[in-house]
């Protein structure tokens, strides 16, 4: 199983994916680490907990908006 370095709110991590899943799991954390920087520019650092939940609240609300309008 392939482990992927990515990089969410200056922070690294360490994940693993499916072989031929990684550019799907980049691309994903390109999408949290803009919310995460998009949280830290508006509120400092915080705890690594509370800004991936944040950042993922954030996306989760953009994606059911989208729902909604198709």
């Amino acid at each position: 199983m392939p482990e992927v370095k990515v990089s969410i709110g200056g922070r690294d991590f360490e994940v693993a994916c499916q072989e031929g899943e990684e550019h799907f799991l980049i691309s994903a954390s390109k999408l949290l680490d803009t919310e995460a920087k998009t949280l830290g520019a508006a509120l400092g650092r915080m705890p690594e907990a509370q800004m991936l939940l944040m950042a993922g609240l954030m996306l989760a609300d953009k994606t059911v908006g989208l729902e909604e309008r198709l």
